[in-house]
C-alpha cells in the first residue's frame, strides 16, 4: 500500500540501524522461498549471529525446531501420507497440515497460524544450509493475522481493510513518530493488486499456456486455469478468485499472478538460488550515526552491499546484473502504477541512500 521508501524511512525512525531489501526473486515467493532468502540474506553478511521473527505462539521447548527437523527428516510414512492428500486435490499447504496432525501431532496447531509457519520456514533453512545462526522468537501480542479490528496494536489486514472499505487509516494502530508518514494514506493513494490489472491483462495476452508454464512457480496445470479465464476482461481479483480451486490457494495464484507481471521465470529463480550467498543486497537506508556499521559490514559482507546502483552494480556478474535488472524493473513498475493512480512522481533513489 505505501512504497518501500516510506516503510524504509518508519522503521530507521523506529530505531532500525539498517534496512536492506530483500531481493524480489524471494520478496514475492513461498514461505519457504521467503525464508530461505532471508537466512541467506543474513548469512551473507557473514556477522549476523541471531535472527529474530515474530510468531503466534511462544516457543516453547525449542518446539519450532523440533517440527523443522521432522519436516526435513520427512520420514517415509509421512511423506506417503503428504504425497496421497497432494493427489487427492489438497493444495501443499493443507496437505501438510493433514499429515502432520496424523503422525506429529506437536505441530497440528503450530501450523495451521501464518506467522508460526513461516518461523518453522525459517528454523528449516538455518538447518537446511547447516547455519551457525540462533533464533528468537518474539511472540506476537496482536488480535491475529487476519483480524480485522483496528486497535493500538492490530495486524496489517485490519490497516488495509480501515484504508481500503472505510478510507481512514486509523493512526493510533501505528508509533506516533510514524503518523506523518503514513497520514495521506488513503482508499486513492493506496497502491493495490487491482491496480496492476491492466499491466497483467498485457502480460498474460503475450503468454500461451506453455510459455506461462515457464514463470516461475506456475506449473502447468495452473497456467491453463489462468489463460482459460482471461478471454473476458478483469481484474487481478476477479481472475485470481476465478482460477482458485482445492488445490491453488489465494496466496498460490497472487505469486503466480506477481511473477508473471514481472516476467521472472523458473531459469530466473533457479539463477538466484544457486550459490550460498545471495548475488546482491540492496541497501535502502541507514540510520544517522550508524553509517560505521554500514561500513563494516560492505568489508565483512560475502555478497555486494549495494549502496549507489550506477557505481556498484560494476561489482556484480553479468548474471547478477541480470536478476537486479528484474528487481529494477518491479520497482519501476510499481512507480507508474503509483503515478497513474495519484499523479505522483516518485523521486528516483536509485541513485542515493535514505538517511534518517
Amino acid at each position: 500500500m505505501t512504497d518501500k521508501y516510506v516503510r524504509t524511512e518508519a522503521a530507521l525512525r523506529c530505531g532500525a540501524d539498517l534496512v536492506l531489501e530483500l531481493p524480489v526473486f524471494g520478496a514475492t515467493a513461498s514461505a519457504e522461498d521467503f525464508a530461505s532468502a532471508g537466512v541467506r540474506a543474513m548469512e551473507s553478511l557473514s556477522c549476523v549471529r541471531t535472527l529474530s521473527y515474530g510468531a503466534e505462539d511462544a516457543d516453547e521447548a525449542g518446539s519450532f525446531r523440533d517440527i523443522a527437523e521432522y519436516l526435513l527428516s520427512e520420514p517415509p510414512a509421512y511423506k506417503s501420507r503428504l504425497l496421497a492428500l497432494v493427489k487427492e486435490g489438497n493444495s501443499y499447504a493443507k496437505a501438510r497440515s493433514l499429515a502432520l496432525a496424523e503422525f506429529f501431532p506437536k505441530a497440528s496447531g503450530i501450523l495451521t497460524k501464518p506467522n508460526n509457519i513461516l518461523g518453522v520456514e525459517y528454523e528449516k533453512a538455518i538447518l537446511r544450509d547447516q547455519s551457525d545462526l540462533t533464533t528468537c522468537v518474539i511472540e506476537r501480542n496482536d488480535r491475529g493475522y487476519h483480524d480485522t479490528q483496528t486497535a493500538p496494536v492490530c495486524s496489517a489486514t485490519a490497516i488495509r481493510q480501515a484504508v481500503l472499505e472505510q478510507d481512514r487509516f486509523p493512526a493510533d494502530s501505528v508509533p506516533e513518530c510514524t503518523k506523518d508518514l503514513f497520514a495521506g494514506l488513503t482508499r486513492s493513494t493506496a497502491v493495490t493488486a487491482d491496480d496492476a490489472s491492466d499491466m497483467l491483462c498485457a502480460e498474460l495476452s503475450a503468454h500461451t499456456p506453455e510459455t506461462l508454464s515457464a514463470i516461475y512457480d506456475t506449473p502447468g496445470d495452473l497456467a491453463n486455469r489462468i489463460l482459460n479465464r482471461t478471454e473476458q476482461p478483469f481484474t487481478w481479483t476477479s481472475l485470481a478468485e476465478s482460477v482458485k480451486n482445492k488445490a491453488f490457494t489465494r496466496s498460490r495464484i497472487d505469486r503466480s499472478l506477481c511473477h508473471a507481471l514481472l516476467h521472472i521465470t523458473e531459469a530466473d529463480a533457479d539463477a538466484f538460488k544457486a550459490s550460498p550467498a545471495l548475488p546482491y543486497l540492496r541497501v535502502l537506508g541507514v540510520r544517522k550515526g550508524s553509517e560505521q556499521l554500514l561500513s563494516e559490514l560492505c568489508s565483512a559482507s560475502a555478497t555486494p552491499l549495494l549502496r549507489r546502483l550506477s557505481d556498484d552494480t560494476k561489482l556484480l556478474s553479468r548474471e547478477a546484473q541480470h536478476l537486479l535488472s528484474v528487481d529494477l524493473r518491479a520497482s519501476a513498475l510499481y512507480s507508474q502504477i503509483l503515478f497513474r493512480k495519484t499523479g505522483i512522481v516518485r523521486a528516483d533513489t536509485r541513485r542515493r541512500l535514505l538517511t534518517v
